[in-house]
């Protein structure tokens, strides 16, 4: 039996379709959203923003804000 290298990667990425979820519930950032667009477009990193966050009585880790930016910015 020969290894069809294609035939595999393509089972394996119908496999993980099926069993990805997608999220039940919105972010925490989500309600900011257009303020951390807005102060990340002025020049704010994203350990800032998490202050700027935490002041708000939003306590998240900064790796949190990253995977909001890399998807709504």
């Amino acid at each position: 039996m020969t290894f069809n290298v294609n035939k595999e990667v393509s089972f394996l990425k119908a496999q993980s379709q099926l069993i990805t979820r997608k999220r039940k519930k919105p972010s925490k950032l989500d309600q900011f959203s257009s303020q951390l667009r807005k102060l990340f477009a002025a020049g704010a990193s994203k350990a800032e923003l998490q202050r700027w966050l935490a002041r708000k009585d939003i306590h998240v880790q900064w790796t949190t804000v990253k995977r909001w930016l890399d998807k709504n910015a």
